[in-house]
């Protein structure tokens, strides 16, 4: 028996599976495989890079908002622009754990800081 790997994305965990199996799920392909599957819209599906980029962006941004700096004050302590701040709290940049810890860092927080755990729980 297969098992599907499971990844948890602020405390809900997810099942990951194949793409015939969620459209066998959804109904819109015979069990059998053997033709196409029926048309319908894809707008459902989610690009997993830029969920997860406008994820880790929507947590930067409340970090610098938990530590009441604004997109140029932080940019200037991180030595980075305030362009490059925008676009990593809009998830449209990569970031890396550097940037991350830093920005951390920056803001007074541990880097296991979520916005779901209070700023007091330091």
């Amino acid at each position: 028996m297969r098992t599907n790997p499971v990844i948890e994305i602020r405390g809900e965990r997810f099942a990951l599976i194949p793409e015939q199996e969620y459209l066998e799920l959804l109904g819109h392909v015979p069990p059998d495989a053997s033709t196409e599957p029926d048309p319908f819209d894809l707008t459902d599906l989610v690009d997993a890079d830029e969920f997860m980029g406008k994820a880790i962006g929507r947590t930067l941004k409340a970090a610098r908002a938990a530590a009441g700096l604004t997109q140029a004050q932080l940019a200037k302590q991180l030595r980075k622009s305030q362009a490059m701040v925008s676009s990593a709290e809009r998830g449209t940049i990569e970031v890396g754990v550097d940037y991350l810890r830093s920005v951390m860092e920056g803001c007074g927080l541990p880097m296991d800081w979520t916005p779901l755990k209070p700023v007091s729980d330091r």
